[in-house]
């Protein structure tokens, strides 16, 4: 993990923030599974740009896995979020040719 902003108090707030407000991974919720969330992620990598304090809907709550596989898709230039089926087998990605009329 990089030092900064991660070691900063402010940081360490919005973290118990947001994992009080979203204690569940929010990726594997949206595959029908229930994990306890460790880790807050930024949905804009800092590197990319993203605010290193943002709101609380720039953030996710995942699990260890998630973030993982989340942060190996970011390295290989794909997106994370997109990929795969909800519960009910409809496609994440609201591109996706099943959605097109």
């Amino acid at each position: 993990m990089a030092t900064w902003p991660y070691t900063t108090q402010r940081w360490q707030r919005l973290r118990r923030h947001k994992l009080r407000d979203h204690p569940l991974c929010q990726a594997c919720l949206q595959v029908g599974r229930i994990e306890p969330a460790t880790v807050v992620d930024h949905r804009t990598p800092i590197k990319r740009g993203g605010d290193p304090y943002p709101p609380l809907e720039q953030l996710a709550s995942l699990c260890v896995g998630c973030h993982n596989a989340k942060t190996r898709a970011e390295q290989l230039g794909e997106d994370y979020f997109r990929k795969g089926c909800d519960i009910f087998g409809y496609p994440l990605d609201p591109d996706h040719p099943w959605y097109r009329k």
